[in-house]
């Protein structure tokens, strides 16, 4: 019997076990790595999503007193709310909130008017009321025989607390048991023409509160005689006859609309007009009317002439009116009215006179810089349309075409003033990446001679904003042929920056990757899961040392072994190699 050959195997032994030490640092490496991606996208994530809170707002305005937004001190009534700064502002302002019965003022409850705080800095100081002597709250204008009472309140106790008044201080006539409140009665307005309000306080670590909530700016009217500013004629085409389709006179101060009478004179050999009747006065307004018919109407004048006087009239013509209450003038104005010529007459259009509108547009914004996040990449363009014919013209719609990655802010629109209802008025629509903004209304605009309309409505800079110079394009479409299409076109440039502050500086690169599984705190742990359980099972269970060693006798595995013998055991390698040569040879 033959004694059988004992055949060592430590040398295998030991490059298993060398082998499983690697994968096993590898694997460990790996998991090292995966741990410090976690880490890296949970910072960058923290940092991404650490959005502060903010309080934003909105107030009302009061159109008989003024229909621009962006002075809180015009406001007579806030509502507040705190968000994160990425959030549009839940502050809710609503026309149908407000109790008119409670306001010093005939304006209709539909056309107080709303504005956007987008940021209020300093809301220590959260309420200001404002009162007359009936206890109504004064909306923005007061009379000087009147009284206001001014009551504020805070968020919590301070110190300190005062008004002042058009720059001066004084105290308050009373401060609340809870000292949360104080108030203050101003009797005297007989020597001001407007009232500047602030109510402060001071914090615990001396700060002054200047909270926009706490500020306002009242209007005083004092007694005085009334007064004629403005007369404005409104003209239209009947055939090939000029007509004075309305006119409007500004008169300040009205206090009666009783034994008025309004004179007409005119810088030609025209009979003087003396209307005592057909006009209507809104003494709220400062405002006298009248309507075509009733100008053209001979029994609402003493001499029974009327306005037809005018029909055979070309040319420029000057026409003054003045008003007189109880036979005593207050007043007078005159404007130019322009009656076009005959001979401007279209032969192939039965003699019906050319009318050719002549518009100009002008767009504008607030800034010359937005950013891509509230608060500061909201914009405000106003569109300026001008009718410069000598006839009235009509306009049937605007267009603003909004740069790319810009959005319309919904209920932002003010036309001359006066804030509208999207529905009836504006229209978005989507093209491609940005937004085109229609504003019409059924039956156009008509304006006469000189006269202009202005819009102006609200955009924000989104995400997909481009960084640079962007342009804000505006269309205007008139009823009839322009004389100069090119003057229906208008246009503003915008910057996009991620910081309006300094334009110039380089942005950013996000370190969050777009896109990941990594991101999954389940795939976070199932990972961990499988590379903790590969290791062991490789370097406990007996058929991971299988696999291992098919993985050692493998000829990938032979072949990267001899390559790093070749860079870091070239004596090993020339032997080696000389050896598996001779082994391929002989098989």
């Amino acid at each position: 019997m033959e004694e059988g050959i004992r055949v060592t195997t430590q040398k295998k032994s030991k490059k298993l076990q060398t082998v499983l030490l690697v994968i096993t640092g590898i694997l460990g490496l790996a998991l090292i790595g995966v741990a410090i991606y976690f880490y890296t996208i949970k910072d960058t994530n923290t940092n991404t999503n650490n959005t502060n809170n903010v309080t934003c707002g909105c107030y009302y305005i009061d159109p008989s007193v003024t229909t621009e937004c962006g002075d809180p001190r015009r406001a007579f009534q806030f509502e507040v709310a705190t968000n994160t700064s990425t959030e549009t502002c839940k502050a809710a302002c609503a026309t149908s909130k407000l109790s008119t019965n409670n306001l010093n003022s005939s304006t209709q409850q539909d056309l107080y008017q709303i504005c956007q705080l987008q940021t209020i800095s300093d809301s220590r100081c959260n309420a200001m009321t404002i009162t007359d002597k009936n206890g109504k709250i004064v909306t923005g204008e007061i009379s000087s025989t009147d009284q206001l009472t001014i009551e504020a309140t805070f968020d919590k106790e301070y110190s300190d607390y005062k008004f002042v008044i058009n720059n001066e201080t004084v105290e308050p006539d009373v401060i609340t048991p809870n000292k949360l409140s104080i108030k203050k009665t101003i009797t005297d307005l007989s020597s001001a023409t407007a009232i500047n309000i602030v109510a402060t306080g001071t914090t615990s670590d001396n700060q002054q509160i200047n909270s926009p909530i706490c500020r306002r700016l009242i209007e005083v009217t004092q007694a005085g005689e009334s007064s004629v500013s403005n007369l404005q004629l409104t003209t239209r085409l009947d055939g090939s006859t000029m007509k004075i389709s309305n006119a409007k006179i500004s008169a300040g101060n009205l206090t009666s609309s009783d034994n008025m009478k309004i004179v007409f004179t005119f810088e030609n050999a025209y009979t003087e007009l003396t209307m005592t009747k057909g006009f209507t006065v809104d003494k709220t307004a400062g405002l006298i009317e009248i309507l075509e018919q009733d100008l053209y109407n001979a029994t609402n004048f003493s001499n029974s002439k009327n306005f037809s006087q005018l029909d055979s009239h070309t040319g420029t013509l000057a026409i003054k009116s003045e008003v007189y209450v109880s036979n005593v003038s207050i007043g007078s104005a005159t404007s130019n009215t322009t009656f076009p010529d005959a001979q401007d007459e279209d032969p192939n259009n039965g003699g019906t006179p050319v009318v050719a509108s002549s518009f100009t547009v002008a767009n504008t914004s607030n800034l010359t810089c937005v950013e891509r996040v509230a608060p500061s990449n909201t914009v405000q363009y106003t569109i300026n349309v001008t009718n410069k014919s000598t006839t009235s013209q009509k306009i049937t719609s605007i267009v603003d075409k909004l740069p790319l990655g810009f959005t319309y802010a919904a209920g932002t629109t003010k036309i001359n003033g006066v804030l509208v209802t999207d529905s009836g008025y504006v229209t978005a629509a989507t093209v491609g990446s940005s937004q085109q903004i229609t504003i019409s209304k059924t039956g156009g605009w008509t304006l006469s001679a000189n006269q202009s309309l202005t819009v102006l409505l609200q955009a924000q800079a989104g995400a997909s904003a481009l960084t640079g110079t962007n342009k804000n394009e505006v269309v205007v479409t008139p009823e009839e042929v322009p004389t100069d299409p090119s003057q229906l076109r208008s246009s503003v440039d915008i910057t996009v920056s991620q910081n309006c502050d300094d334009p110039n500086a380089e942005e950013e690169t996000p370190n969050t990757p777009s896109t990941g599984i990594f991101d999954s705190v389940i795939f976070k742990v199932i990972l961990g899961i499988v590379v903790i359980t590969t290791g062991w099972y490789i370097y406990s269970r007996p058929k991971g040392k299988i696999l291992v060693e098919k993985f050692v006798d493998s000829d990938a595995y032979k072949s990267t072994e001899l390559s790093t013998w070749k860079l870091f055991k070239p004596k090993k390698y020339f032997e080696e190699s000389i050896i598996r040569k001779s082994e391929k040879k002989n098989n």
